[in-house]
Formats: C-alpha cells, sequence, structure tokens
C-alpha cells in the first residue's frame, strides 16, 4: 500500500496525500487542531462541519488517565463524535510540563492500538530548552522507548495505526541530526520533530528552522513530517516551505483564552482592537463591541473559532501558492511579520546548502510568472537555476567574440541597429538584452520561462549580484567587444556603467553609443 505520495512540489513544500489503514486520505500539508478530550472546548464535529477538517489530534494519555473504559468501547472517534483522521500524541508533553507520566511506553502503544486511532505517537522524552546533557537523556530514552513500542508492535498480529518516530534534540542541532538517522533505520511510517514551542513562544525563529532542516535532511523524502506544536499562522508558511507536511497547535484556544486575535501576520489583544479586520463567519456576524461584551466562555470560543479559521485559510493560501510555484513570493510577504522571522528568513537565503536542495524540488517551469522585489528575490531557486544555465549553457565558449548590448525595455529593430553602427558586420555580433535580474539575456530566447515572465522593480539592477552575473557571462563567453546601447532608464544606465568600469579593468573592449 502507498501510503504517502506526494503530488506538487515547490521548494520543499509539497502538496501530497497521506492514506490511513482504515483507507481514510487526507491531503497535506495539513493543520490538526489539538482537541482536548475531557473537554472538547471547540468539537472536532464543528470544526469539520464549519471548517472542513479531514484530521485532528488528541491526547492518547489524558484518554488513558481520564476516559480509558469509555475510549476502550467507543474508540477514539466515538469518544470525538468524528469520523475522520484522528492522531494520537502519547503524553511526551506531560513529560515536559510535569516531569513524568504514570505509563510505559508499552502500555501507551497498546492503548493506542485498541482505541484504534489513525497516527499513533510512542511515548517519546521532549528535550524542550535543555542543557547538553538533559539533552542527550532526552534523545537517549526517546530512542529505548520507540525500540520498546516495535518490539510491542512486531508481537502483533495486526497494527491498526500509522506510527510515527518522534526526532528529539533540541537546539542541539546535532542530537537533533543522531536522532532523526537512528530512527531512520527503524523505518517508522512517518516522522516528527518535537520541542519546538519554546523557540516559537520566544520568537527564535532562526533557531526553529536550523531544527527542522537538521531533521529533514536527515529522514527520507518519501515519508511525511510532523510538527509538534506548530503555533502561530505567521510561520506556517515556513515550516512547509522546510518540508513540513503535517503540524498542530492547541494555541487557537489558548490564545483566546489570553484574549489574543490571529492575523495571518500576528496576534493583536482584544482589548486593544477597534475593528475587526476579518470576514470569517465569526467576524461578520458580531462587531468589536458585541464581542467584547459577551460573558467570557463564548467570547473565548468566539476568538477560538476566529482563529481556526485564520490557521484554515493560511493552509488554503499555501496550497494555492505551491500549486502556482509562487510559495517564495508567500515568504517573502510573510517574513515581514516580524522582525526576527524577516531575520530568519535571511539566514535561510544564505544556508547554500538548503537552497542547493530547495533547488532540486522545484519544477523548471510555472503556471504563473515570478514576482521579484528585492536582494532576497534574486536567490529563489527559479533565478539561482536560470541564472546559472545561462552562465554555463548558453554563455560558454560563444563562437561570437563580439556582443551588443541592448536594454530590455527598448525595442530596436536590426535595420536601426545596422543605422546606428556603419560598416559593423551585424552576423559578427550576439545580441543581447541587459536590465534583467538573470543577468544578459541573447534575444532569441526572451520569450522563454522564465525571463520574459518575471516582474521586478528597475532599481533590482543595481544589486552587486546582477553586475556580477553580467560580468560573469561576458567572461565565460569570451567576448572582446562589447557595444552598449545605451539605456534611458537611470538604474539600468547606473547598473551597466558599473559593469563597464569592472569590464575596462579586464582589458574588454567597451563602446556606448546612443540611439536617437
Amino acid at each position: 500500500m502507498i501510503m504517502f505520495e506526494v503530488i506538487v512540489e515547490n521548494l520543499l513544500g509539497r502538496i501530497g496525500r497521506l492514506k490511513t489503514k482504515r483507507g481514510k486520505k487526507v491531503e497535506t500539508p495539513v493543520f490538526l487542531p489539538v482537541i482536548n478530550p475531557v473537554t472538547q472546548d471547540i468539537s472536532a464535529k464543528w470544526m469539520k462541519e464549519n471548517l472542513g477538517a479531514e484530521i485532528v489530534i488528541t491526547n492518547a494519555y489524558i484518554l488513558y488517565r481520564r476516559l480509558r473504559d469509555e475510549v476502550l468501547t467507543k474508540t477514539v472517534h466515538g469518544v470525538l463524535s468524528f469520523d475522520g483522521i484522528v492522531m494520537t500524541d502519547s503524553g511526551g508533553y506531560q513529560i515536559l510540563e510535569y516531569g513524568g507520566v504514570e505509563a510505559s511506553p508499552q502500555e501507551i502503544a497498546l492503548f493506542e492500538e485498541e482505541i484504534k486511532t489513525d497516527i499513533a505517537v510512542p511515548l517519546d522524552v521532549p528535550t524542550g530548552l535543555s542543557d547538553r546533557k538533559r539533552a542527550e537523556e532526552s534523545v537517549d530514552k526517546t530512542l529505548k522507548n520507540l525500540e520498546e513500542t516495535l518490539k510491542i508492535l512486531d508481537g502483533r498480529e495486526t497494527v491498526n495505526c500509522l506510527w510515527v518516530g518522534t526526532i528529539q534534540g533540541g537546539t542541539h542541532l546535532d542530537l537533533v541530526t543522531y536522532c532523526a538517522e537512528k530512527i531512520k533505520e527503524m523505518n517508522f511510517d512517518m516522522y516528527a520533530l518535537g520541542s519546538p514551542t519554546p523557540l516559537m513562544e520566544g520568537y527564535k525563529f532562526s533557531k526553529l528552522f536550523e531544527m527542522i532542516i537538521a531533521a529533514k535532511t536527515s529522514i527520507e523524502y518519501g515519508k511525511p513530517l510532523h510538527l509538534f506544536g506548530a503555533g502561530h499562522p505567521m510561520i506556517f508558511s515556513f515550516i512547509v516551505a522546510l518540508g513540513i507536511d503535517m503540524f498542530d497547535s492547541a494555541s487557537y484556544y489558548l490564545y483566546a483564552k489570553d484574549g489574543r486575535y490571529f492575523t495571518e501576520t500576528g496576534t493583536m489583544k482584544l482589548d486593544k482592537i477597534d475593528y475587526l479586520p476579518c470576514s470569517c463567519p465569526i467576524c461578520s456576524k458580531t462587531t468589536i463591541e458585541e464581542l467584547k461584551e459577551l460573558p467570557m466562555k463564548d467570547r473565548i470560543d468566539a476568538i477560538a473559532k476566529h482563529n481556526l479559521y485564520v490557521c484554515f485559510r493560511e493552509i488554503a493560501e499555501i496550497k494555492q501558492a505551491i500549486k502556482d510555484g509562487r510559495l517564495f513570493e508567500l515568504l517573502e510577504i510573510r517574513a515581514r511579520s516580524h522582525p526576527n522571522l524577516y531575520h530568519a528568513f535571511k539566514e535561510l537565503m544564505n544556508n547554500e546548502k538548503l537552497l542547493k536542495i530547495m533547488e532540486q524540488h522545484t519544477p523548471i517551469y510555472s503556471r504563473r510568472g515570478l514576482n521579484f522585489f528585492d536582494n532576497l528575490s534574486l536567490n529563489r531557486p527559479e533565478a539561482r537555476r536560470a541564472r546559472r544555465r545561462l552562465l554555463e549553457n548558453i554563455f560558454k565558449e560563444r563562437q561570437k567574440k563580439n556582443a551588443i548590448l541592448i536594454p530590455y525595455t527598448m525595442k530596436v529593430s536590426l535595420q536601426k541597429l545596422e543605422k546606428a553602427l556603419p560598416g559593423a558586420a551585424m552576423s559578427e555580433y550576439d545580441l543581447l538584452l541587459y536590465g534583467s535580474p538573470y543577468g544578459l539575456i541573447p534575444i532569441e530566447i526572451k520569450y522563454v520561462y522564465p525571463f520574459s515572465q518575471t516582474v521586478f522593480p528597475q532599481s533590482l539592477m543595481l544589486e552587486e549580484q546582477v553586475v556580477d552575473i553580467v560580468i560573469q557571462q561576458i567572461c565565460n563567453a569570451g567576448y572582446r567587444e562589447i557595444i552598449i546601447i545605451e539605456a534611458r532608464n537611470k538604474y539600468l544606465k547606473e547598473a551597466i556603467y558599473r559593469a563597464v568600469e569592472r569590464l575596462d579593468e579586464k582589458g574588454i573592449q567597451v563602446k556606448t553609443i546612443s540611439l536617437k
């Protein structure tokens, strides 16, 4: 049985299809709301009817301690009144929060099988923000628990659940890698990365992204990766772009209890909101004054439901961006949500190893054009690939040793060029367009994707990276003489002058002319 298949890729983000052993399917990337099985403040049934939720997550340890007889009789789906896919966490959070649980890994594993959960997590030991010694202990204990869980499962005739190997190690990246590699050898159905919540609460996005990269690059690409406690929708696009397929959080309700109202780019305190900046079914049927005057329980429920609408809307936005090949653009927009997030995004764009991997998983074409905003856009996979192919293929020892550089925005006929260059044999010149973030574009491939399908500000031409690629292309081609048709645009004019100064230093003959 094919348990997980990838349908569309963009960066390390992907739209996939996960199939459980009951035959239920869910499309990824997907957000799993956390359901407290005892209180069920916002029910899974409400989520399915109003949000189209196909999968939720609840806590097996709470069920084991508080509702054992009922859930063994009704199954976890019966207790939640939900016929979709249910994932159960094992109680690792309780270890992090309270120091331990009153159950063994074997007991939890058998319980999860008996309550017929669809996706089960063995009893792991979260690292949290631990020092090195405690982090090593959490990894060792987690690996031991996973091994004991597998022994129990190997002794069963049938296994009802998809089993998850949880990666620990916290901010100690070598431990994350070590743990992931060990779990890879155990052949779990899927993976999960634990202990991110303290980092998100402290806005330590760089560390969080480093953890994800360490885990993702150490496991099989063909199996889903879950992230526990993903938190706020403003980071959803980033974790998806780094290869997270599934993620859960209870923050929609926890934030609501604190009067915190989600937007895609941040959180607002209810007592400081004057207008409801949302048209979800909750916000469109009330005013801010009415919302503030609701009884506390009703107010919390209303904000929590709004927060869920924002989370699910963001998932739809991300999936559409993957389909359109514009996930990178969504990252650029969301990166402005918080200074720390922007800083973390810039660090990602300096990670050469990561960028190469992202390029491998980004299609060579897209059904939509590309938008470049600033120098960070120059590092998106499509731009890197196009520049490299131009440099290594098009501009590699060209037969013609002379070139005419024409502004990208200027319409020039061959007759007009011949008139402006009397005595020049046009057949001896390559005609190249300048003023593109890809460098120089041979006129004959101007309309090849992505060159004419890219929208960008002309000021981007002043970036040193763009000037550098122009110089490299000219040097790779081995041109001896360059004729530049002067641009009218001030940015293109300044950019090409910067290039001319450096070409003079390399002994390449350069002549600039102006067309009337």
